[in-house]
């Protein structure tokens, strides 16, 4: 798709941006496409409207210059001759991330006429989408942050797991990494579909209730049928991932080191070579949750059934079009239909509350209650009791014990086992009593047997008697009863075949004998029957034998069973021990028997999973499940789930394509969600958690990254046996720098937060994301430079600035440094130096003026303190920063205004000597550092300060001279040194031949006699030169030799001999 090319001095934020479209992109008056869409200032998708803008192939505009050859009139190219052109800013909208904003043409806008005094020009702006985004809901976005919470943890948690993996591929405990990471991205989907079912039920109901007419309708069927499709898209996504955790990644009983199961779950390996049954439980609960119509006993029209007298012969009305649907089958009656459904899905705990009702059982129970003995009916459903609460079927029977999902094993564990070590045995009680799970129905099938078919038994029984015993708390039961033991070591750690069919093969041949017995006898459920002809054939099923009329029933609501119904019973009954690579192939066996045809292209996916395509999930997540669509969330998942197969080794990021470069998919999945992200937040007004959201992604991704690796024999020996070297995926790098960019943080906690997130990839050498977070700082520094109506604050733009710094010089490695960055170093030099200069400039008027009056003195006092607050306001941002203050050591212009500070205040005090020092600390020439200057020699102040700092000494040596008029000699005193004395001696010998005094030096060439000195000024320098010729005398009768100098040693500071000084001052000048 079409793509928007930039040129910036930085980002968004820089006042030297250049915009560009890419050359051959037009703009005409047909609808937008290939990826854009054209909106309003509110950032909504434009209709189908005519753009007042065009751009021909080879033309570019932009807001500094326009190209000659450009084309930019309103309409198509044509062959005569174009009009003039117009030019349109164009830039990116820093409240929205995915948006361009073109001004409007002058000649079209009322942005150029002059209103009232006091009014404002409002016009609308044209806004260009970069990305198709179609918003993301408050549930989608809180589903998306969860499963990059739970990739960071996991990330964190790499390291660990990286010392302890095996050498084999992936290893296992990377590899039980992964799959947990999938079962968080999982739950997470899973809390998000309830959510919003949950939400459009409420909607549902209120919109019934308020009714509504007109176009309000129109709008609630289009809201409805958009949050319809994604659920929908939501659906497909949780299936397909549930799938491939399944078929494609290492199993949690691959961390395991165990001699008790047949067959070592090996992570190296593919789970299709796994041991006999050992996919039999996962693929059952991905049937029963993703092909099943879930749980409907607490539907209205069903408990309405099941409170009737004789529920096994009620009937729906007519108009219960929920009832005659959902519970149509090939019986008469619903409640044999609800029977059957749950007992092909293996519902059999659902299935036996659902005989409870049954008028028969009830009747007997009435019996048995009031001391009877037990009827034939009676003991025939004492037996169904029995032989369904203790089904070892995979999977489990549906109770509240077991783990439908296949999530709250691994999510719940933690929670629960922290509920139990924190209980004080005072808890409040509520809730039913939950009975005795552990109550033995048939002699060698424990009613925990289920459990057998798990990959971890041992962990999921622990799991079901923690829960148990929290229930058994809530309703005040003793924990320490028989049967809620928190360990029990007769079940095995992991799963074996044998053991687990051996308790199958039990309950089986008890049903035989009690339902079906040979030789023609009646069994214990004869009597059932008899009476209720469905029974015997539903209960056929739990052998693994499906009738004949079930099968051939056409379709699902005629009375046949489904595929997903077809499979779920041979895995449940028949062939529980499936090998995992035969489940694909009885699947499509199952998909030509089922009934209801059923959509084939999903089904083949389906197959193809099984089969263990990974690619063809990527496909499939991409094309189908909303990949592609622009949503932030179906992008996103995409992309994770993608990275997901990458890192257990199931698919490959690199595909290689014809005729042209590797093309990393990861990489390009990774972009495109990003994309979506920043599109779809912009589009609701949340930019800054779109910005956010997308760095997160990309970040584990983002280049550089440094990888381990042995070092050669030819490295030197004595260093570590491991190295790092540096992969560099330019793209994902790109797309951080661009989104960072392309964001105006709107406060400092934003901007603070978001080089937080980057620090960890610059201090690894990525060059594009620390641009872009200089950028991000300077643009706050901005920011702080404007606020206040004008007033800027300083010591916030000073923290911003050195923070844009800090990335450039500390943040990246050694090698990558630049030296205190771009930009913010531009600021920052000119900040302090501006500041200095202020200072001085007022230091140098106060000191030479006689002010005549007194509104004028205050005046200008009050200016002096306003520019010395601002330096101090400056230099205390530079000092209470401990990272930069280091680096700023040899700063020129931090410390010109650090020694202008301390002039001012001396000044201030009284403290004359203090100021003659720090005057010749500024005005003294110095060897700058080789690193920073190269060896430059020069002074703190620029030479356009030396007049300044001239006047200032001149005026100190004056008043000083002044002071001691009539004093004997010998008692003289100077505030400056020889050594002092002869830095201003230097400089103002500079001065006088910059301004053409000295007749030594010639005027400059071309110069006319009219730019010779004034009289006035010739006079003044004059006086100056003689106060500083009076200086020195008294500075050798105050100063004489110091210890230093009598030994030939140099003094601090570069001061030298008193010879070496009337040396210097009594030689030609240059």
């Amino acid at each position: 798709y079409a793509t928007v090319s930039y040129r910036t001095c930085c980002c968004c934020h820089c006042p030297y941006n250049n915009y560009s479209m890419m050359a051959g992109f037009t703009f005409s008056s047909a609808p937008s496409g290939g990826g854009f869409s054209f909106g309003t200032n509110d950032n909504n998708t434009a209709a189908a409207t005519t753009p007042s803008f065009g751009f021909s192939s080879g033309g570019a505009t932009s807001t500094n210059n326009i190209n000659s050859n450009a084309n930019l009139d309103a309409g198509p190219s044509s062959s005569s001759s174009p009009p003039p052109p117009s030019v349109r800013a164009l830039a990116w909208d820093p409240t929205g991330t995915a948006s361009l904003s073109l001004c409007p043409l002058p000649a079209s806008s009322e942005i150029g006429r002059c209103g009232n005094k006091g009014e404002k020009n409002n016009a609308n702006l044209d806004v260009f989408l970069s990305h198709d985004g179609t918003g993301c809901p408050t549930e989608e976005t809180e589903c998306l942050l969860r499963c990059l919470d739970a990739r960071e943890e996991w990330i964190a948690n790499a390291p660990r797991q990286r010392q302890q993996q095996s050498p084999r591929r992936g290893g296992p405990i990377a590899g039980v990494g992964v799959t947990k990471l999938s079962m968080d991205y999982r739950a997470a989907m899973c809390e998000c579909l309830m959510r919003l079912q949950e939400k459009a039920q409420t909607n549902c109901v209120g919109n019934n209730n308020n009714g509504g007419s007109g176009g309000g309708d129109a709008v609630m069927k289009d809201d409805d049928e958009e949050r319809n499709n994604n659920m929908e898209l939501l659906s497909l996504t949780y299936a397909i991932s549930h799938l491939a955790e399944i078929f494609l990644l290492p199993s949690l009983a691959s961390a395991m080191d165990s001699g008790f199961h047949d067959q070592t779950f090996d992570a190296s390996s593919s789970r299709l070579d796994g041991p006999a049954g050992s996919l039999t439980a996962d693929t059952v609960r991905y049937l029963r949750l993703h092909h099943s119509a879930g749980s409907v006993l607490d539907l209205p029209e069903v408990v309405d059934m099941l409170e009737s007298d004789q529920p096994e012969y009620y009937q729906f009305p007519p108009s219960s079009i929920t009832g005659n649907n959902i519970l149509a089958g090939p019986y008469d009656h619903p409640y044999w239909n609800l029977l059957l459904t749950l007992i092909v899905q293996g519902q059999l705990s659902d299935a036996w509350n659902l005989l409870s009702y049954h008028s028969a059982c009830r009747h007997a129970e009435d019996e048995a209650g009031d001391g009877g003995e037990l009827s034939p009916e009676g003991q025939g459903f004492a037996a169904l009791r029995a032989l369904l609460m203790s089904a070892p079927i995979p999977a489990g029977r549906g109770d509240a014990y077991c783990d439908d999902a296949g999530l709250d094993d691994y999510l719940e564990e933690e929670s629960l086992e922290q509920v139990e070590d924190e209980n004080d045995g005072e808890e409040k009680v509520y809730g039913e009593d939950p009975g005795d799970i552990n109550q033995l129905w048939i002699d060698g099938v424990p009613p925990n047997s289920y459990l057998l078919w798990e990959s971890l038994p041992r962990r999921a029984d622990k799991l079901r008697t923690l829960r148990y015993r929290r229930d058994l708390r809530h309703c005040g039961g003793r924990i320490d009863d028989e049967g809620a033991e928190l360990e029990s070591y007769m079940v095995p750690e992991v799963y074996q075949p044998r053991v687990a069919m051996n308790a199958f093969r039990i309950w089986q041949e008890t049903i035989r004998v009690a339902a079906f017995p040979s030789g023609g006898g009646r069994g214990v459920l004869s009597a059932l029957f008899q009476r209720f002809p469905p029974l015997p054939q539903i209960l056929s099923i739990l052998l693994g034998t499906i009738p004949h009329s079930l099968v051939a029933g056409g379709n699902a609501t005629s009375g046949g069973l489904t595929w997903s119904q077809v499979l779920l019973v041979e895995l449940l009954y028949a062939r529980p021990e499936m090998m995992p690579e035969d489940i694909a192939t009885r699947a499509r066996v199952a998909m030509s028997k089922g009934s209801g045809g059923g959509n084939r292209p999903f089904q083949e996916i389906i197959l193809s999973i099984m089969n263990g395509g990974a690619g063809q999930v990527v496909e499939t997540m991409f094309s189908l499940c909303g990949g592609s669509s622009g949503a932030a969330l179906p992008a996103t998942m995409t992309s994770l789930l993608c990275n997901l197969l990458v890192d257990a080794g199931c698919i490959s990021a690199q595909k290689d394509v014809p005729a042209s470069p590797p093309l990393n998919i990861q990489a390009e999945l990774l972009v495109l969600a990003a994309e979506s992200i920043l599109s779809s937040f912009s589009v609701q007004e949340q930019s800054d958690v779109g910005v956010r959201t997308a760095i997160r992604l990309l970040l584990p991704n983002a280049p550089p990254k440094q990888v381990h690796r042995a070092r050669s024999t030819a490295d030197n020996a004595e260093s570590n046996d491991m190295e790092d070297d540096i992969i560099y995926e330019p793209r994902i790098a790109a797309m951080i720098a661009e989104a960072l960019s392309h964001r105006l943080p709107s406060t400092d906690a934003e901007a603070r937060d978001l080089l937080e997130l980057c620090e960890g990839m610059v201090r690894l050498g990525s060059l594009l994301i620390a641009d872009a977070c200089e950028s991000l700082a300077f643009s706050r520094a901005l920011h702080h430079n404007r606020s206040n109506s004008g007033n800027s604050n300083f010591t916030r733009e000073v923290y911003w600035l050195l923070r844009g710094m800090e990335v450039q010089s500390c943040w990246l490695p050694e090698q990558r440094r630049r030296t205190l960055g771009f930009a913010c170093r531009r600021r920052f030099d000119s900040l302090c130096e501006g500041s200095a200069k202020d200072l001085i400039a007022m230091l140098s008027v106060a000191a030479i003026t006689n002010f005549s009056k007194t509104s004028e003195k205050e005046k200008h006092e009050k200016e002096l303190s306003s520019a010395l607050q601002a330096a101090e306001d400056i230099l205390e941002g530079v000092l209470q920063d401990e990272a930069m203050v280091p680096v700023l050591k040899g700063h020129l212009e931090a410390n010109l205004l650090q020694y202008t500070v301390d002039i001012a205040l001396a000044d201030a005090k009284g403290d004359t000597v203090r100021v003659a020092a720090d005057i010749v600390h500024c005005l003294e020439e110095r060897c700058l550092s080789e690193g920073d200057h190269s060896g430059v020699v020069s002074t703190l102040a620029d030479p356009k300060l030396y007049p300044e700092f001239l006047c200032i000494a001149f005026a100190l040596l004056v008043k000083e001279d002044s002071s001691q008029y009539g004093r004997p000699m010998e008692f003289a005193s100077c505030a400056f040194t020889v050594h002092g004395i002869h830095i201003l001696m230097a400089r103002l010998t500079q001065v006088l031949s910059w301004e053409g005094i000295l007749c030594s030096s010639p005027r400059p060439l071309g110069a006319s006699p009219s730019n010779r000195p004034s009289l006035s000024k010739k006079e003044y320098f004059s006086a100056m030169r003689l106060a500083f010729s009076k200086g020195l005398m008294r500075a050798f009768v105050s100063h004489g030799p110091s210890t230093a100098v009598k030994k030939g040693i140099k003094k601090r500071d570069g001061e030298v001999s008193m010879d070496e000084e009337l040396e210097l001052l009594l030689s030609p000048c240059i």
